[in-house]
């Protein structure tokens, strides 16, 4: 059981590191020549692990042809929603996941958002709306989530956005029914007893499995702390809800004098209240194991033998891949296994050590600080990775915040789930208990995030990273004695203090982020950090600086931007500006429009700086000048040897003609398109002066302008040079160097491409 378990997980799992295409007869094709294959294969291992990675694929692939054809793409569309889940505000904008009504052009599941809508949505209420639709699509970039990832675990078929408009109609409300129904009046009960609504939000997180109303600050405190497990419905959670439940049978029984197997039905009952709960809270995947691992445990004493832990917890990882292999993309799956395996392995460990004696009333304690410590220890690689930060504070602040979880937070708020109709207002103390230890812990929070190593970001591992990422895993996962495990201190350490190699002596490395309908670079040279536009604000809420910027910044290890270059203040170019000075300390401040942009003095023409064998020059806007808008768009040469990039903004053709009359636009090796790809740029004489080898243009996919124009990009096409867009490619590296002939072009979407990725347009024009 536990090796068949470990390979058919590493066999979803290999597709998932993997970076190639696939299709759906391809799929096909490898599930007949491995049935062929079989009678040659003597190690059953080879054969679990294959049917593994086959069952994964053929899921993501039957998502993948699930999804929303591309000929309803183009167009708005009348549809029939019912909203399916919460629906979630951030500003003017609410996002929430919806089920078409019998309408055969939309998939099962969309993703929609809807600026300003003129009621509060609520699930379950069924609308018309006019969409604007699309396959699921993100931005690709290093150091961020791949939130096509995200769609596809939760099977949604198509994104989009609601198009106000007359045809607008609230066909129907208050049609959820069964556990929706159930906790849409549980939050209702929390809004009417609990006052603060960071407390409210936490609470319904735990009794609903709902964490819609938490905000972003919230969330990075626990990210930050290491306790956004609280805020997961989890073993924790549910086995609380076991056992209440069993001791509560148990009492019942007693006072109702049933002498006869008052365990099994007490536990019988313990098992149907752990199962209502987690249904209650949606069944998100860590529900889902404590409740597998439940069944299997109580089954077993049912049945009068003895639970083995871990060939329970490699049943219940088993029956879940086959149940949902793509609950394997979610992060909460390893964590929650992983917790589960280390938490047994420490069990196990002490026991050895105790002989299975309880020990003195001390004992408890310094059990549950050693536990938190191999936690902490034990999911250092899994945090690493998936979230690229170490929460040193993790340990101290789980080791109040879990106890008082358990025995306050948790119980008073499952309690007050049953106290209803006559005893109601028991139910509401109970609440306000819970909100009272949540207040506590959220103070505990925040004054642990507050500290400034609380957390430590980890940059993007590669080579000797990925060693240091698993070594602190090797004090658990080997026997005592063996010498390899007195390295995980190293590694652990080496995770702490490693950073990424920056460009090469000699280079420089510029990339052209991946930011929808904008623009942001950043430039690296040496140890110095330019960066080149913030990209935009998105309608609503929330920028490209926090989505995309600011965590690539943390995955190449940059935490000063010497120069930040905001070339005109247009909402594109300096949206994120206010996100950016907000998160990390920035030098000097340059703009075309330094009215725009705080702290900001103009960059005038002839400025330029040396970085190592790099430099830098400003050919625009001219000295003097009185340029605004478009045309006021600082345009930045980087050169390095003989290598040269140029970085043009947001000019427009008055801007180029003066460029080209003054005769200083050298020839360059890549530009970044002006203004996108717009008509109003490139013209003939600007392209024809710069004749680069590689045209950028930063631009969203399937954006609404249309850019880059067909005949602009044509005009570059017509001197050889290769166009590249954002939209197809990713995130965009260029690195030049003073001793070689030619720059290195780097595509961020084609080198990460995974099975469950759409092909979209090719990567070059």
């Amino acid at each position: 059981m536990i090796r068949v378990s470990f390979c058919l997980l590493a066999g979803a799992l290999a597709p998932q590191l993997s970076s190639f295409p696939i299709r759906s007869d391809q799929v096909a094709a490898g599930l007949v020549l491995l049935v062929l294959l079989l009678p040659a294969i003597r190690r059953s291992d080879v054969i679990w692990l294959l049917l593994g990675a086959a069952f994964f694929c053929a899921h993501v692939r039957l998502v993948a042809d699930g999804r929303l054809s591309p000929a309803y793409a183009p167009d708005s569309m009348l549809v029939v929603v019912r909203i399916a889940d919460f629906p979630q505000t951030r500003g003017s904008m609410t996002s929430f996941t919806a089920s078409a009504v019998e309408d055969r052009r939309v998939p099962e599941r969309i993703r929609l958002s809807w600026h300003d809508p003129p009621v509060r949505l609520e699930l379950g209420d069924v609308w018309q709306l006019q969409v604007k639709l699309r396959r699921p699509r993100a931005n690709a970039n290093p150091g961020t989530p791949d939130y096509e990832a995200w769609h596809t675990r939760r099977r949604i078929g198509a994104t989009g956005y609601v198009v106000d408009g007359a045809l607008t109609e609230l066909v129907d409300s208050r049609t959820a029914e069964g556990t929706d129904r159930l906790r849409l009046k549980v939050l209702a009960r929390i809004d009417r007893y609990v006052e603060q609504r960071d407390q409210a939000a936490v609470i319904a997180a735990i009794l609903v499995g709902t964490r819609h109303r938490l905000t972003d600050e919230q969330w990075e405190r626990y990210a930050r702390t290491g306790t956004s497990h609280l805020m997961a419905i989890s073993g924790l959670h549910v086995g609380l809800a076991a056992v209440g439940a069993f001791y509560a049978a148990r009492i019942l029984l007693g006072v109702l004098g049933v002498g006869a197997n008052q365990r099994r039905v007490a536990l019988v009952a313990s098992l149907l209240v752990a199962t209502m709960y987690a249904a209650i809270s949606g069944f998100a995947v860590p529900s889902q194991r404590a409740v597998v691992m439940l069944l299997i445990a109580g089954s077993t004493l049912l049945l009068r033998r003895n639970p083995d832990a871990v060939r329970g917890l490699a049943a219940a990882a088993l029956l879940m891949l086959l149940y949902d292999p793509l609950a394997t993309m979610a992060p909460g799956f390893w964590l929650s296994f992983g917790a589960v395996a280390v938490l047994f392995w420490y069990a196990q460990q002490a026991r050895r050590t105790t002989g299975g004696r309880s020990g003195q009333p001390l004992s408890a304690l310094r059990k549950l600080v050693v536990a938190q410590f191999w936690l902490f220890v034990g999911l250092m690689p899994l945090t690493a990775a998936i979230f690229d930060r170490i929460a040193l504070s993790a340990p101290l602040v789980n080791l109040v915040a879990v106890p008082l979880f358990s025995t306050v937070t948790v119980p008073a708020a499952l309690l007050s789930l049953v106290c209803d109709g006559p005893l109601d207002p028991i139910g509401g103390r109970l609440l306000a208990v819970a909100a009272a230890s949540v207040g506590f812990i959220e103070f505990l929070i925040a004054a642990a995030a507050s500290e400034p190593q609380a957390s430590r970001t980890v940059p993007a591992l590669a080579g000797t990273g990925l060693v240091c990422l698993l070594l602190p895993a090797a004090w658990i996962a080997l026997p005592r004695g063996w010498p390899v495990r007195s390295a995980a201190c190293v590694g652990a350490a080496a995770l702490l203090t490693l950073r990424p190699d920056g460009p090469p002596p000699g280079c420089a490395d510029t990339t052209v982020l991946d930011v929808g309908q904008g623009l942001a670079v950043v430039v690296r040279a040496g140890t110095h950090t330019l960066l080149y536009d913030t990209g935009p604000a998105f309608r609503g809420s929330g920028s490209a600086a926090n989505r995309v910027v600011l965590p690539y910044l943390a995955s190449v290890g940059t935490s000063r931007i010497e120069k930040l270059i905001v070339s005109h203040g247009d909402s594109d170019h300096a949206g994120g500006f206010g996100d950016i000075i907000a998160a990390l300390p920035v030098g000097d401040r340059l703009s075309g429009e330094p009215h725009a942009v705080s702290g900001a003095r103009r960059c005038d023409d002839g400025i330029g700086w040396y970085w190592g064998q790099t430099r830098f020059t400003i050919l625009h806007p001219q000295r003097g000048g009185h340029r605004t808008g478009n045309d006021a768009s600082c345009v930045l040469l980087i050169e390095t040897g003989e290598q040269r990039i140029l970085l043009t903004g947001d000019i427009e053709a008055p801007a180029e003609g003066a460029l080209v009359q003054r005769r200083i636009l050298p020839r360059v090796d890549a530009v970044t398109v002006p203004h996108h790809g717009s008509r109003t740029s490139s013209t003939g004489p600007f392209v024809r002066s710069l004749a680069p080898d590689y045209a950028i243009v930063s631009a969203a996919h399937r954006n609404r302008w249309d850019f880059p124009k067909p005949d602009v990009v044509a005009r570059w096409r017509a001197l050889g040079t290769t166009m590249l867009d954002t939209a197809a490619s990713g995130a965009i590296r260029i690195r030049q160097c003073d001793t070689r002939a030619r720059i290195e072009i780097e595509r961020y979407r084609p080198s990460t491409r995974h099975v469950w990725h759409d092909d979209g347009r090719n990567a070059e024009f």
